[in-house]
């Protein structure tokens, strides 16, 4: 079988979900934003996730005079329709407690219960995707740029981002999270305002799902920090040093068959259709997720 040399992509900004696959495993975010070997497998509560993130992106959708639709039934809709593809990408058999039926009907419940919580929101942009420069207050700015997708942008240009989770935050969590840090950065070089960023949270529960609203600011320290992660980000990328990783979700991973072959960056691999046959749900190149 011969081995051959992926082209290395290098795109011009850095997201939030980015960092956080280097951080967590720095080979399987090699293969996925670098090789760009994306894949459709998913979840079970990524694909319930994707759901109730759509039917609250349907309800908040700014229609005329900047109201949100308000029309339930299309938002229960959207979230039925996107459970319907997103669940398709799991593979149920591999489930340990496998309940597709259960999980969706888990799911609206938990977007019935945010819908109709009451809020004093009114969206001027839904799902807005924004670049902004990495700057730090002594260093300067970096050559690369933040890309930050928002749930929500506010009349009053504050930020609202949605989270399903499997329980409730721990107290405190919305004031380390660097996605809100990103967030900030972006309104304020996009829109020279200095945005309070609310965490729309619905957890699970035994009797019914919870709502937590969080709401958090950050300062210059928490950019700078933002900055001094990204500079040690493009270092690493610099040296090449992506080792094969030993985490508890290595066993798991859609990666683990050319994991285990990796010796030393670059990684030499076989042709697309024999890859397909060893990363499970490995896309089209033409169809990368950029």
């Amino acid at each position: 079988m011969e081995l051959i040399r992926y082209d290395e992509r290098h795109p011009e900004y850095v997201s939030v979900s980015e960092l956080r696959e280097f951080l967590s495993c720095p080979l399987r975010w090699w293969y996925k934003y670098r090789l760009g070997l994306w894949t459709d497998r998913t979840t079970p509560f990524f694909a319930l996730g994707t759901s109730v993130h759509s039917g609250l992106q349907n309800w908040y959708e700014p229609i005329a005079g900047g109201k949100k639709t308000g029309d339930l039934g299309k938002a229960y809709d959207a979230y039925k329709l996107t459970y319907a593809q997103e669940s398709q990408k799991v593979d149920w058999m591999a489930e340990k407690d496998a309940d597709p039926i259960g999980q969706q009907a888990m799911g609206q419940e938990m977007l019935r219960a945010a819908l109709t919580e009451g809020d004093p929101w009114v969206a001027h942009a839904v799902e807005r995707t924004m670049y902004a420069e990495i700057k730090h207050s002594r260093l300067g700015k970096l050559p690369i740029k933040l890309k930050a997708q928002v749930d929500m942008i506010t009349t009053n240009k504050d930020v609202v981002e949605h989270k399903t989770a499997s329980r409730k935050w721990e107290e405190g969590r919305e004031h380390g999270d660097i996605q809100a840090t990103a967030y900030v950065l972006a309104v304020r070089d996009n829109f020279d305002h200095d945005p309070e960023v609310t965490f729309n949270i619905i957890s699970k529960s035994a009797k019914s799902p919870n709502v937590d609203r969080r709401v958090t600011r950050r300062g210059q320290d928490a950019l700078d920090k933002l900055y001094i992660s990204v500079r040690a980000f493009l270092d690493a990328q610099e040296k090449g040093v992506y080792p094969n990783p030993s985490s508890w979700a290595h066993a798991t991973c859609e990666y683990k068959e050319v994991c285990d072959k990796w010796e030393s960056h670059p990684q030499l691999l076989p042709e697309r259709k024999v890859l397909k046959t060893m990363i499970p749900g490995l896309r089209d190149a033409r169809t990368v997720k950029e």
